[in-house]
């Protein structure tokens, strides 16, 4: 696929972008981004080290005095390569899914490559190495799809709205798409279903770091696109909270509900999706 930009976003999309946004990405793998101390590991007490490339679990440390001064003192003076071979390391590519119940205190499940699982949870006094190291985890872990290869079919989908130079219009986070929970993009092509999207609290943030970090082409290819093209029928049951159905050419029907207090990209995601509904035939009742 030749060079191209990253996808535009409309202009409210864009300015509410350059408001909200300030990432930094770290390109080191072995780089320290956060940590727990006494975090519990499948309920046994580790520190954890959180790594851009994943978690460094140290077993059976020595604690005394502050933690944070122990554990950056471990750090400086082991060195994150050598706690690798020292300790078990959990390359983030080995996490096929994971489920965080809990931001606060954090409680965080995980399945892994051979269908092992990893429950890690902290207490409301458990030490953080950064003050948001459990924001920045549960941040990571939401972000991980992105990370895995694109299947086939959704790089002929990217190559598509690669072509058509598709554009984000708006979003809602946390609607439902039949009965499951979902975060929501508006394109000038479809709507963009974000399977497991995370915590309720924090839908806005995630769907505008989405936006920010990922190609419009590429966000087509590694979620689910439903093409205005291929609705065949489309109803607006209920307005507030608002409630649509549709059908699709090969028979699907596809309900999508919004919760009493919704959280969009700006603050016309809402009026944006009911635009995008008008467009293919739906009525608001």
């Amino acid at each position: 696929m030749a060079p191209h930009p990253t996808g535009p976003a409309s202009p409210a999309v864009a300015v509410a972008l350059l408001r909200r946004l300030a990432s930094s990405l770290v390109s080191d793998p072995r780089t320290v981004l956060g940590g727990f101390a006494a975090l519990k590991v499948d309920g046994v007490p580790h520190d954890v080290l959180v790594l851009h490339s994943g978690l460094l679990l140290l077993a059976d440390q020595k604690r005394s005095g502050s933690d944070v001064k122990r554990l950056n003192g471990l750090v400086a003076a082991v060195g994150v390569e050598e706690l690798i071979r020292q300790h078990r390391f959990l390359p983030f590519e080995e996490v096929t899914h994971s489920r965080v119940h809990k931001r606060t205190p954090l409680r965080v499940e995980l399945d892994l490559l051979g269908g092992g699982t990893l429950t890690l949870a902290a207490g409301w006094t458990t030490p953080l190495l950064t003050k948001d190291s459990d924001r920045l985890l549960c941040d990571l872990l939401t972000e991980l799809p992105a990370t895995r290869p694109m299947p086939a079919d959704g790089a002929e989908q990217a190559a598509r709205a690669w072509a058509e130079d598709a554009m984000v219009l708006d979003g809602v986070a946390n609607v439902t798409a039949n009965e499951v929970p979902h975060d929501l993009l508006v394109l000038d092509i479809g709507l963009v279903l974000i399977a497991d999207p995370g915590p309720f609290e924090v839908g806005e943030a995630r769907l505008a770091r989405l936006v920010a970090r990922m190609p419009v082409y590429e966000i087509v290819g590694r979620y689910w696109l439903v093409r205005y093209e291929d609705v065949v029928d489309a109803r607006i049951v209920k307005t507030l909270p608002l409630r649509a159905e549709l059908e699709l050419y090969d028979g699907l029907r596809l309900t999508i509900a919004e919760r009493m207090v919704s959280q969009s990209l700006t603050r016309d995601g809402r009026a944006v999706f009911v635009d995008a509904l008008r467009s293919v035939g739906a009525v608001t009742p």
